[in-house]
């Protein structure tokens, strides 16, 4: 197996990895905008379990009770061309297409940021059956944020990539990874501070399959991947760099916090 393959090979076990450590985040209730929703990541921080996501995801105002999440069951989410979804009937996304349904979650705390970080931290009750299953990824205190060019990667469920799957109101979701280098460039907004955030190029995926809308990909966590293995290629070796929490459509970047900036929230 030569280089290419192995990176390949490791791209795919990156995907995998952070499937398991991403949700949909279902604010249809509280939003009283049917369907509506944003993404999270699953963390552990200082022994405290939290779903990670954007402050203007989950508002303050918004009632836990009618906060609903989508978590991979024992299969992975199925990965579908947007076109595909957007063609396919109601009967065959319920029918045919596999899907989870939204849940409660137990959220026993929040712990918000200031507006420019747009951060909010969900402490969940892991001792709870319905996240008894839920793989939170342990974070490491120490991490540095990669130079400008290095890969990243990213997933988060697009209003593209979902389709309503019953007259209730289920959605079938189809996640986007994206994989992108962080790239040293200024914009001319008062809404990025270099201090606090980092720019992703979003123009690599200009192609018709993946050039997809980022509304919906709010709260998705970033992660970079530490090569290993006999050629420091295949391993998946993850970990968390970021939150994607906006997108600069003119300079067509996407815009993360710093993983420093969560990390400082929990007490």
């Amino acid at each position: 197996m030569n280089s290419f393959d192995l990176e390949k090979q490791a791209i795919i076990g990156v995907q995998e990895a952070i499937a398991w450590h991403t949700v949909a985040i279902d604010i249809s209730l509280a939003s009283k905008d049917s369907p509506d929703w944003g993404t999270g990541s699953l963390v552990k921080i200082k022994g405290k379990s939290f779903i990670v996501t954007c402050k203007h995801v989950v508002k303050p105002g918004y009632r836990n009770e009618d906060l609903r999440f989508v978590y991979r069951s024992e299969r992975a989410f199925q990965w579908v061309d947007k076109e595909v979804i957007k063609k396919i009937s109601i009967h065959i996304v319920y029918k045919d297409v596999y899907k989870t349904f939204p849940q409660k979650i137990p959220i026993i705390n929040r712990v918000y940021s200031d507006d420019e970080d747009d951060l909010v931290l969900l402490e969940v009750d892991t001792s709870s059956y319905e996240v008894s299953h839920y793989n939170f990824f342990d974070m490491n205190l120490d991490v540095l944020i990669p130079e400008a060019n290095t890969p990243i990667y990213f997933m988060g469920f697009s209003r593209e990539l979902a389709r309503r799957a019953t007259v209730y109101g289920d959605i079938g979701v189809f996640p986007f990874f994206g994989i992108s280098p962080i790239i040293d460039k200024r914009v001319d907004s008062d809404d990025f501070n270099p201090k606090r955030h980092f720019l992703i190029d979003f123009r690599t995926f200009d192609i018709d399959e993946l050039n997809i809308d980022p509304y919906g990909l709010s709260g998705c966590g970033v992660w970079s991947r530490a090569p290993s293995g006999p050629h420091k290629l295949w391993a998946a070796n993850i970990y968390l760099v970021g939150v994607q929490h906006g997108y600069f459509r003119r300079s067509e970047v996407l815009k993360a916090t710093r993983v420093e900036r969560l990390i400082q929230l929990v007490a």
